[in-house]
């Protein structure tokens, strides 16, 4: 962890209660701003993001080359950020950190998790029948735009 980003998170931490092992969790963030942006959390958007978290865990696993956080672990960090809406002032917060670090320097993971972001903004719709061009509705559509400008200096966001 750098010294900024540590601190960021450790002043975080403070303010909102977050655990220690929340820091490795920071890669859902996207995901979890998009399953709360139409204002409710689905069961088809939590199955992608509970998907995606065991891949994350399975690469920080394979990062660190042993096993780095637990299930119990990523179960709680789920129960306070899926299942129960956090504070948006908080959601931006740790985003602005994911942007900033981690994920601008892995072009692949980014990939990774903006493509879940899409998938998570696609699962799902508000209300029945949706306008032709209504199945991703203007506050996902606009947290897409916002994902996806955040990382356009990024070398390579192609479609692989």
């Amino acid at each position: 962890m750098s010294n900024d980003k540590q601190n960021n998170f450790e002043l975080l931490a403070k303010e909102f209660e977050l655990k220690l092992s929340d820091y490795y969790f920071l890669d859902l963030i996207p995901l979890i701003e998009m399953i709360w942006a139409d204002g409710e959390n689905q069961p088809a958007e939590l199955a992608l993001l509970y998907q995606f978290t065991i891949e994350h865990i399975a690469h920080l696993d394979r990062a660190a080359g042993i096993p780095l956080i637990s299930t119990d672990d990523a179960n709680d960090f789920l129960e306070r950020f899926a299942h129960q809406r956090p504070q948006q002032r908080l959601l931006d917060a740790l985003n602005e950190m994911v942007v900033v670090s981690a994920l601008s320097t892995d072009p692949v993971r980014t990939r990774s998790i903006l493509k879940y972001c899409m998938d998570i903004a696609a699962a799902c719709t508000t209300q029945y029948p949706y306008a032709l061009r209504g199945r991703i509705i203007e506050s996902e559509k606009a947290l897409l735009y916002k994902l996806f400008a955040a990382f356009r200096n990024m070398q390579s966001l192609d479609a692989n």
